[in-house]
């Protein structure tokens, strides 16, 4: 029997398996999804807590360093006099003085904290997509109708208003401890919010997002769909399978014919002597 060649696969190649490939012998059969965590868009997940928690500890403290920059520089005069009032008691056995910030000292600080944070919390997430503190996490804050662009400039300044406007507050104490309440209740919702937004974040309609895994899926269709249309087909089939290979040669001429038989045996020996 001749080998003939197998047959060709039919024109536009084989049909994928519909749904994937199922699996293995003896294993169960898990339904068709998305298994990665809860995001806005493929690739991005919503920023937890503890990762928003950490942004906002390395923006305290630069934020506290530029303070007291700033602070000692606009009010080193009365500082280094109080020094100098501090020593003179200590020198003469009286009672040490208590410092006191030059008149309208208030305003300025109020004025100057608003604008860092309108610069900090508002332009620099509007342009930059985040803070110093949140970009070190691996975190953007983002529109909630689109994850790919940066918050728009008013929304950012309108989000900003939990930093920049206690600021202002600066003539009242109450009203300071008040608004110092309802800074912490807007952080604290994004421990129990679906989607980790605090109210600040609502008020801006942003969501701080941060890159997730690939998407997986367990036996289904592909996760991500093929830019610009559906998954491509399969190539063509190949051309006609080469012919079978030529018969084999003939087998060899018979081995030579065996050599010629022995020679005869001698004649027998002759007979003994006589005594």
């Amino acid at each position: 029997m001749s080998w003939q060649p197998p047959s060709a696969p039919p024109s536009g190649g084989y049909a994928p398996t519909p749904g994937g490939y199922g699996p293995p012998p003896g294993y169960p059969l898990y339904p068709a999804g998305s298994y990665a965590p809860a995001g806005p868009a493929p690739g991005l997940e919503y920023a937890t807590f503890w990762r928003r928690f950490g942004g906002y500890l390395i923006d305290v403290l630069i934020v506290g360093v530029i303070s007291v920059v700033v602070f000692f520089v606009a009010f080193g005069s009365s500082i280094s006099a109080y020094a100098n009032s501090v020593t003179y008691a200590n020198q003469n056995g009286l009672a040490t003085p208590t410092y006191q910030l030059p008149a309208g000292a208030g305003l300025t600080i109020g004025l100057v904290g608003c604008i860092f944070a309108v610069l900090y919390f508002g332009l620099l997430v509007a342009g930059w997509g985040s803070t110093v503190g949140q970009r070190a996490v691996g975190l953007r804050v983002v529109g909630q109708e689109d994850a790919t662009k940066n918050l728009p400039m008013g929304r950012a300044l309108l989000r900003a208003i939990i930093w920049w406007g206690p600021a202002l507050l600066f003539w009242s104490v109450a009203l300071r401890d008040i608004a110092g309440l309802v800074v912490l209740l807007c952080l604290l919702w994004v421990a129990w919010d679906p989607k980790k937004q605090g109210l600040h974040d609502k008020l801006g309609r942003a969501i701080v997002v941060r890159p997730g895994l690939p998407v997986l899926t367990a036996f289904g269709p592909p996760a991500y769909p093929y830019p610009g249309g559906p998954a491509p087909s399969y190539p063509p089939a190949p051309g006609q399978y080469p012919t079978a290979p030529p018969q084999y040669p003939p087998a060899p001429p018979q081995y030579p014919p065996p050599p010629p038989e022995y020679p005869p045996v001698p004649p027998a020996y002759p007979p003994a002597p006589s005594q």
